[in-house]
C-alpha cells in the first residue's frame, strides 16, 4: 500500500501486561478518643438535644424533655381501725367512737378524694323504733361540720356506710355516700331518719347520694369523727371498722 500522506492515520495500540503491586503505604496515626457527656436535662417543649461541647470530639448534650400528663398515683390508706370482735362501743348519749386525723396534704388538687368505710354492729334485731344512731362529721380548726347521719333501726350483724369526700374547689369538698344494710329480716322502716331537717333523708337505699358541698380549711389539720349511741344499754352500738383511703386525681 502506498500513500502520499499518512499523518492522519491512527493505529490501535496494544494493551500491555498489568504492572506489579506496589509496596504498602505507611499506617496513619491514631486520632484522639471522642467523649460524650450528658449536660443539663430540663422540661420544656419541643423536645431537643443540643451539643454544647466546647471542642469537636468532646460532646456535651443538653436535653429538653416535654412533661407528660401525671400518671395514676394509686391509693393510700391513712386510717385503718378494724376490730374483730369490736371493742369500740357506746350507749347513750352520743359518744365519739373514733377519729381519723388528716394532715394538710391529704386533699390538694381538685378531684382528690377520701373514701371512708364505716361498719357498725349490734346484737339487737328487735328494738323499735331504732337500735342505734350514728353521725359522721369533719372538723377543721374549731368548726365541727356535719357530713352524714342516720338511724340504724332493727338491724343485726352489721350496717355499712361508705362516705366519699371529694375536693371540688379551693376551700370546699363534695360529700356523697352509699348505705348498705344487713338485717335478719326485711323491715319496712329500715330507712327511718334521725332528723330530716338537719341530717337529710337516706331513702335511696343501696344507691349513691349527693349530700352537697361544705367549706373546709385545708391549711390546718382536719379530722373525721364518728359518733354513735344506742337506746338500750343491753345492746351497745359497736364500731367494727373505720377505714379512710386517699385517692389522688
Amino acid at each position: 500500500m502506498s500513500c502520499n500522506s499518512c499523518s492522519n492515520i491512527t493505529l490501535p495500540g496494544v494493551v500491555g501486561p498489568a504492572g506489579a503491586v506496589g509496596p504498602a503505604g505507611n499506617p496513619g496515626s491514631i486520632g484522639p478518643s471522642s467523649t460524650i457527656t450528658v449536660g443539663n436535662v430540663t422540661s420544656g417543649s419541643p423536645a431537643a438535644v443540643v451539643d454544647v461541647g466546647p471542642t469537636p470530639g468532646a460532646a456535651i448534650f443538653d436535653f429538653t424533655i416535654p412533661t407528660g400528663a401525671q400518671g395514676v398515683s394509686g391509693t393510700t390508706v391513712i386510717h385503718n381501725n378494724v376490730s374483730i370482735p369490736p371493742t369500740t362501743q357506746t350507749v347513750n348519749p352520743f359518744a365519739l367512737m373514733d377519729t381519723a386525723v388528716l394532715s394538710t396534704g391529704e386533699l390538694i388538687s381538685t378531684g382528690d378524694m377520701l373514701v371512708c368505710d364505716i361498719e357498725f354492729m349490734t346484737n339487737n334485731p328487735l328494738e323499735s323504733p331504732a337500735s342505734a344512731y350514728f353521725i359522721v362529721s369533719i372538723e377543721t380548726g374549731s368548726s365541727d361540720q356535719f357530713l352524714l347521719g342516720d338511724a340504724l333501726p332493727q338491724f343485726s350483724t352489721s350496717s355499712k356506710v361508705r362516705l366519699y369526700i371529694i375536693k371540688d374547689g379551693a376551700t370546699s369538698v363534695n360529700v356523697r355516700y352509699d348505705v348498705l344494710r344487713k338485717a335478719t329480716s326485711d323491715y319496712a322502716n329500715d330507712e327511718s331518719i334521725l332528723n330530716s331537717t338537719a341530717i337529710g333523708l337516706l331513702n335511696d337505699f343501696g344507691k349513691s347520694r349527693d349530700q352537697g358541698s361544705i367549706t373546709v380549711d385545708f391549711s390546718n389539720q382536719y379530722d373525721i369523727h364518728v359518733y354513735g349511741k344506742t337506746a338500750n344499754a343491753s345492746f351497745p352500738l359497736k364500731l367494727s371498722r373505720f377505714t379512710v383511703t386517699k385517692y389522688l386525681a
